[in-house]
């Protein structure tokens, strides 16, 4: 991999279940080995996102990725998550405990959170008061219940994984792109173009192409953002094949825009500790 530009991977995943089994969903897949730091090309920064089975887990994930922080300095930020089925106040209680590390930047929901439930509408304005970031994780399927939550919530930072993880069967592109156009036209909504490998099956620059340049029309240099979603985009290839592609379909680009998508707006986003 081309190492000439800096890479704040703003969307990773570290697990350790030789220890920690708490992923109970990825058991019977090949990536289910112990995945720290050290298993990533050396790179300018981590943002973790939390991926346990179960929220009850969160509060462990997080006490374990602190104590990885303080031995490696990575992740550079973590995502946590929070159980929607909770009571409000247990949410509040897990958000000030995951709070205490200081790399602890926002949640997403991987599932169980209604978008239109006054759960959500708290959660949105509790992290807005905290200055903390909502990961929004959805397949495209289910992206449109969430602009009126996400409508409601101006002053909450969104940001959007997998590029709204789409769904590449026809005639899923044009779908795709009317709903990110939604979440374009708000100001308080960044893109993560990550995914794709896990979404498409490949890591072929041809293929990604036309869903990185769509999310780059609509929501600008300033508000896109690289990461690999890995391991879990390996199921389409290497972490290296799958930098590459993002590098050459952006190399037109000039390297003032490629250092904000490779590095600088995940760094200002989640205010990343190194």
């Amino acid at each position: 991999m081309a190492t000439d530009l800096e890479f704040v991977d703003s969307h990773v995943h570290y697990w350790q279940p030789s220890v920690n089994d708490w992923y109970a969903a990825l058991r019977s897949r090949p990536i289910y080995r112990d995945i720290l730091p050290c298993d990533f090309p050396a790179g300018s920064g981590h943002v973790h996102v939390s991926a346990v089975s179960s929220p009850r887990w969160a509060i462990e994930e997080s006490r374990w990725l602190e104590r990885v922080r303080q031995d490696t300095g990575l992740p550079s930020a973590i995502i946590g998550t929070i159980d929607p089925a909770a009571p409000f106040a247990a949410i509040e209680r897990d958000l000030r405990i995951q709070a205490q590390s200081p790399a602890f930047r926002g949640v997403r929901v991987f599932s169980g959170l209604d978008p239109a439930a006054d759960t959500a509408r708290r959660l949105l304005r509790l992290l807005a008061d905290q200055s903390q970031v909502f990961d929004l994780i959805a397949r495209q399927a289910d992206l449109t219940s969430y602009l009126p939550l996400v409508e409601r919530s101006p002053d909450t930072v969104v940001v959007l994984e997998h590029a709204g993880w789409p769904d590449p069967s026809e005639p899923g592109f044009r779908p795709w792109r009317e709903v990110i156009t939604s979440f374009a036209a708000f100001g308080n909504v960044d893109c993560k173009i990550s995914g794709l490998g896990m979404a498409l099956g490949t890591t072929d620059p041809e293929r990604l192409r036309p869903y990185v340049e769509t999310c780059l029309e609509l929501f600008g240099i300033d508000r896109c953002m690289f990461a690999s979603n890995f391991p879990v985009d390996s199921v389409a290839g290497t972490y290296d094949d799958l930098i590459a592609a993002y590098r050459h379909i952006t190399s037109p680009l000039g390297a003032e825009a490629q250092h904000k998508l490779f590095a600088a707006n995940a760094r200002r986003r989640y205010r990343l500790l190194n």
